[in-house]
């Protein structure tokens, strides 16, 4: 976060109590969030926490020795330990201490005793760098990073772009040997490429023939929402009593509008904002621009976690120069795809500290939650792929999986306003397309 002063602690602390008691009296209306634990829906707290929340990685891998790794997603607990340090520690990385090592190198690393954190999305090295922690420092990093090995020794490695690098000189302070025997005792087994296949990528996948999931339902579209609610989400995003909004009704679209701020629900499911007023911001400010996309969808919608940043596009609107953000849902730290072109459930451009555009698509967990877990099969990759060979021109396993780029778990949902169960598929990316497989039946269910 970019500040010129700070705030005193206590006047920081009466504002985050007034931010909390606004938000529990508005939740009784309308909530938004995607949690199921009632008592996460006031925890919105600061910006630097719910940053860290978005900036969690979405795997964490323990390494063991060779065909000897474990892989969970229940890894916040290990972040809110590590990510600090870490993070202080990437803020001394400059373009003298970064060196290069090659793909071969780095996958000997990983028959170590190490950790390694991994994002399904690369993050922006500056992004990473300057908003994990309480400290923001500038650094010359200009990098994408998806990957952070930790070695047993407290060296420090980072991935991104197809490229790798050590930290020279540079330790962790803490020790990973706890992390190590718990992700051991509830991770699933795994395998990265080179070992399976003798391809030199560093793509994890199971060794395991099942998974055991908490069992989820999720509910989209606005069409139910009775006409107090969608008042209410009215006075939220426009800061305003509805006596003062004027209101608008087109084929099934409801539009709200105060001064020069418009909000527009679709029975659909889309929410959108928009300011149509003239601001002049003539350079980009990352910091400034993240910490108010977050602030915006803290305090109009209350989520305060189950979203990550996907990626940052700049953006332009005149003469004024800013970025999009694009968040996507996670459940847990298995993230959530919409099958549709617009495949973000967020996207917001911001300008320093203006707001231009909200677009989000909604969609929340079924209010009967299940309190069980799934056993779910899984079909190895190369598998699936033998089944799926004529949706590559007939190329050969081996060539397919050569070309692969990324492979990951996550859940397909397809919209629906009654209660429906996410499917586990693969996302394969493969020559600039993704690719989504059923980890039971091998199917191709989606290219986009």
């Amino acid at each position: 976060m970019t500040m010129t002063k700070k705030l005193p602690k206590a006047t920081s602390t009466y504002i985050l109590i007034g931010l909390i008691l606004l938000l529990v009296f508005q939740s009784k209306n309308l909530w938004l969030s995607f949690d199921t634990k009632p008592e996460d829906k006031v925890k919105i707290g600061e910006v630097d926490e719910f940053l860290q929340e978005i900036l969690t990685p979405q795997r964490l891998i323990a390494n063991f020795g060779e065909r000897e790794h474990y892989m969970t997603t229940d890894l916040s607990s290990y972040w809110k330990m590590t990510g600090e340090n870490i993070s202080e520690k990437l803020q001394k990385a400059t373009s003298e201490n970064l060196q290069l090592i090659d793909i071969e190198d780095y996958l000997k690393l990983q028959k170590q005793k190490s950790l390694v954190f991994k994002f399904n999305s690369p993050l922006s090295g500056s992004v990473f760098v300057n908003l994990i922690g309480d400290k923001r420092n500038s650094n010359d990093i200009n990098l994408s990073v998806d990957s952070i090995y930790i070695s047993e020794l407290g060296d420090i490695y980072i991935s991104g772009s197809k490229s790798f690098y050590k930290l020279a000189d540079i330790k962790v302070d803490f020790d990973i040997d706890e992390i190590l025997k718990e992700v051991k005792t509830k991770g699933i087994r795994a395998v990265n490429f080179y070992e399976a296949y003798g391809i030199k990528k560093d793509i994890y996948i199971p060794d395991e023939d099942y998974l055991s999931l908490q069992k989820v339902a999720y509910v989209s579209g606005l069409g139910k929402l009775e006409e107090g609610m969608k008042a209410n989400l009215a006075e939220r995003f426009l800061g305003i009593p509805i006596d003062y909004i004027r209101e608008m009704s087109v084929d099934g679209k409801y539009t709200y509008v105060y001064e020069n701020e418009y909000l527009s629900l679709s029975n659909n499911g889309i929410i959108e904002y928009s300011l149509e007023s003239l601001f002049d911001v003539k350079s980009r400010d990352l910091n400034k621009s993240l910490d108010r996309a977050v602030e915006f969808i803290a305090q109009k919608t209350g989520i305060s976690s189950g979203i990550y940043l996907e990626k940052i596009e700049p953006c332009d609107y005149n003469e004024s120069r800013g970025y999009r953000f694009f968040f996507n849902l996670k459940d847990g730290q298995i993230p959530l795809v919409l099958p549709s072109k617009d495949h973000s459930f967020i996207e917001i451009d911001v300008y320093s500290e203006y707001v231009k555009n909200y677009r989000e698509f909604y969609i929340r967990k079924d209010d009967d939650p299940i309190y069980k877990k799934d056993k779910i099969s899984i079909e190895g990759i190369h598998k699936i792929l033998r089944k799926n060979r004529r949706h590559f021109n007939n190329k050969s396993v081996m060539e397919i999986l050569s070309s692969i780029d990324n492979l990951n778990l996550v859940y397909l949902i397809f919209s629906s306003e009654e209660a429906e169960e996410p499917t586990l598929v693969y996302e394969m990316t493969y020559m600039g397309n993704f690719y989504y497989f059923n980890v039971e039946n091998g199917s191709l269910m989606m290219v986009r």
